[in-house]
């Protein structure tokens, strides 16, 4: 399957700009999709990807990976998330091209050409990330950042959720909503001044490593930051003081929005 319209068109289609312009009021949820078809989508190749998919993506081999983006496609297509565009000679010809919708094609803009990313680990790295992908161009080094959340199975009837599961990492689910500076910042204060949290279990004794990711640099790397919180305030380090700072969840919305204000 090929994309006829190319990403950055379809980042710029009135539809996604009124999309980026609402998000200044608030967050916009943009689409939900699993680990498999984020994989199909290119997601491997992006800049920032999980090493998990990419070998369980790898694992599935040539042939059945072209299988599975057949029907992934099939289904991006049912979903309303991809449109269809292949030229029709008959009934059964596969789908060879697809435009993307404006909610689909902000994602993948903002996956693959980042701005900068911060990202949101726990520190003992068994829980998945959160990620912040600062979306701009040329002209404009940051409209907005699409949020990248690790998301449990939605309440969608037309999903086989049973399949899912049974596909491991490349079942899970990916919410990605798109917001302002100040929305991203006040959300990644209140995710990090509590300590991360284990499905089924009490609150993990660790905190988080927060650190920003700048591609176009020679050393990617920026900040890093490590923060420990008890729900109502948290320590942080990593800022170059000598001794831990701590802060309410205002100092840590302060804190992140400087983070988000992007390479200096």
């Amino acid at each position: 399957m090929t994309l006829d319209m190319d990403i950055a068109a379809a980042e710029r289609t009135e539809a996604a700009r009124n999309l980026i312009d609402q998000a200044q009021d608030g967050p916009v949820d943009l689409v939900i999709v699993t680990a498999l078809e984020l994989c199909a989508l290119g997601g491997p190749a992006h800049p920032l990807s999980d090493e998990i998919l990419t070998r369980a993506w790898a694992r599935l081999g040539r042939r059945q990976r072209a299988q599975v983006m057949d029907q992934v496609t099939r289904g991006l297509v049912r979903r309303g998330l991809l449109i269809d565009t292949t030229p029709r000679t008959g009934p059964e010809q596969p789908i060879e091209t697809c435009a993307l919708q404006p909610e689909l094609g902000l994602v993948l803009a903002a996956r693959c050409r980042p701005a900068f990313v911060v990202i949101v680990q726990a520190e003992d790295r068994n829980l998945r990330t959160l990620r912040c992908f600062a979306l701009g161009d040329e002209a404009e080094p940051v409209r907005g950042f699409v949020l990248e959340v690790p998301a449990g199975l939605p309440p969608d009837s037309e999903r086989d959720v049973a399949k899912a599961r049974k596909l491991g990492p490349l079942g899970w689910f990916y919410r990605y909503v798109i917001v302002s500076r100040d929305t991203a910042a006040e959300l990644l204060a209140h995710w990090t001044v509590s300590p991360p949290l284990r499905p089924g279990s009490a609150s993990a004794p660790s905190g988080w490593l927060v650190s920003a990711w700048y591609p176009d640099r020679e050393n990617p790397a920026g900040y890093r930051l490590r923060i420990r919180g008890d729900g109502t305030r948290a320590c942080l380090d990593g800022l170059g003081h000598g001794a831990l700072v701590q802060y309410d969840v205002e100092g840590l919305r302060a804190v992140m929005l400087d983070l988000l204000a992007g390479p200096r």
